[in-house]
């Protein structure tokens, strides 16, 4: 079949037919809907796992999905450059070199991107057990259910607490001394004090589709709960839990009715069981307790040897946190913040935009141009770089890149423009593709150095009101559209440089 289309294509649309893009096309889109599937497929949620092994798995398919790549890479650009229109000078139209670098960026992208996609499906999967509705609704049984935990503790800047100057040291007394260092082990609360160990000072595992304040407004609810003895609510939270921990096959050795019991030591709250956020505490090593300051819970805790004879710290109460937090975690950033959208899809297409104009520099020059042009490349970095360290200015490297890419732009447009022999304008229009991509993120980086440097020194106190550092933040809060604005305005100059391009090519060598 894809014989026939092939001939087809050479005799009606000969460039289609030398980029091989049905063929290689319908490869890649194989190939990435095989790594979605995979990404898919592989990535089910057990709720066994506490933590996750990025080398285990992922990283063994980042490995395979690069050699694939570069198998198919290589394979293509073999066949591609076979046939070269530009260097036989077959008659060919205006927007000729645009198209066929069109044609080298799509496919570029599909070989660049099949680790993309198995992210993408991995999300997709993860997307795919609860609703976010649901979800919601669990997570804020489960962030409620953390705080009853054992796990960290709120600080508190008391307003009992005295800050005294270093100055002022000596004109303290010992007894005020012993005043502020009692207080600062409290916190008030609703007009009482509490410990800052009492059950009332615990934070909260928090989930991304909360924020800051949906945290604090659960924490107080919780607080308000426990010193008005709202027993019942207390009671159905704990139930609600326990029936997901139920649904996920996990094992807790409490219930409801105890789990109230073991928290519920009011009026202060200082004396509530501990209860693990798992069986087997991970904080635990064998010399920990040498230490005379750190003293051993011996109520809720005992030491113990695990199946494979390994001396552990074990939790007399415990529940299956740790299973659930991180696997609802990744269930909450699959939904609210996915590490697959529009801002990480750029990195697939910069780099099938850097490959694409390599490959169409070594087609419209020289394999000696081309390797010239590496040559350079590299000795104009090695330059930039030891002048920016010489001169130690942020400014060095970047102001040096446009340098550059003037001159090589002006040269080259000026070898097109008079009519002039090519020479080594081969080299010159090498660097002036190679340089192209990078002006617009180094330009963007001048400038926020620029501002940055104009704000620090001009405003040392109240720089947030300069109109340099707000210009700053908008440009720092932009680096999306800004990236997404260079790709698009380098596609439309590359319909004026193809132009270009054909007409160099018309030039004579010498």
């Amino acid at each position: 079949m894809f014989k026939s289309i092939q001939q087809r294509l050479l005799l009606r649309y000969p460039l289609l037919w030398n980029t091989k893009i049905v063929p290689l096309g319908a490869l890649l889109l194989a190939l990435n809907l095989c790594f979605f599937i995979l990404g898919f497929a592989l990535n089910g949620i057990t709720f066994e796992e506490t933590h996750r092994n990025f080398f285990d798995f992922d990283a063994t398919l980042l490995l395979l999905s690069l050699v694939i790549s570069l198998l198919v890479l290589i394979l293509w650009l073999v066949n591609y450059f076979k046939n070269n229109i530009l260097k036989s000078f077959y008659p060919t139209t205006k927007y000729h070199v645009f198209k066929e670098w069109g044609l080298i960026f799509l496919l570029c992208f599909g070989i660049s991107s099949p680790i993309y996609w198995y992210n993408l499906g991995k999300e997709t999967r993860y997307r795919s057990y609860f609703s976010r509705e649901e979800l919601e609704k669990r997570c804020l049984t489960l962030r409620a259910g953390s705080f009853f935990l054992d796990g960290s503790y709120a600080y508190h800047e008391s307003d009992d607490t005295v800050e005294v100057e270093e100055a002022a040291v000596d004109t303290v007394s010992v007894d005020s001394v012993e005043t502020n260092s009692e207080a600062r082990n409290y916190f008030m609360y609703r007009g009482k004090k509490y410990k800052n160990t009492s059950l009332l000072n615990k934070n909260v595992n928090s989930y991304t589709i909360f924020d800051e304040k949906s945290d604090s407004l659960a924490i107080e609810k919780l607080k308000f709960w426990l010193v008005t003895q709202q027993k019942d609510s207390l009671k159905q939270l704990f139930t609600n839990y326990l029936k997901i921990v139920k649904e996920h096959q996990l094992e807790a050795n409490i219930d409801a009715e105890k789990w109230l019991t073991l928290i519920n030591d009011y009026p202060l709250f200082e004396k509530s069981h501990t209860i693990g956020p798992q069986m087997t505490n991970d904080e635990y090593y064998p010399d920990m307790y040498n230490n005379q300051t750190v003293v051993r819970d011996t109520i809720d805790r005992y030491i113990a040897r695990d199946k494979t004879g390994t001396e552990q710290e074990f939790y007399k109460y415990y529940v299956p946190e740790k299973n659930l937090n991180f696997n609802y975690d990744r269930m909450a950033d699959a939904h609210e913040d996915p590490d697959i959208n529009l801002e990480t899809l750029i990195i697939p297409v910069y780099f099938a935009l850097g490959l694409s104009l390599l490959i169409l520099s070594f087609r419209v020059t020289s394999g000696r141009s081309w390797l010239i042009s590496l040559i350079a490349v590299i000795i104009i970095n090695i330059i930039l770089g030891i002048c920016s360290v010489i001169i130690s200015s942020s400014f060095t490297y970047g102001i040096g890149y446009c340098i550059v890419f003037v001159i090589v732009s002006v040269l080259f447009f000026n070898t097109v423009g008079q009519n002039r022999t090519k020479g080594y304008s081969g080299v010159v229009l090498n660097l002036f593709l190679w340089l192209l991509p990078g002006l617009i993120p180094l330009l963007y980086e001048l400038i926020g150095s620029y501002l940055r440097m104009q704000y620090n020194a001009v405003y040392k106190v109240n720089f947030q009101n300069s109109t340099a550092y707000q210009f700053n933040q908008w440009m720092e809060n932009h680096v999306f559209e800004i990236n997404w604005t260079n790709i698009l305005l380098l596609s439309i100059a590359m319909v004026f440089i193809g132009k270009k391009i054909r007409l160099w090519r018309g030039i004579a060598e010498a």
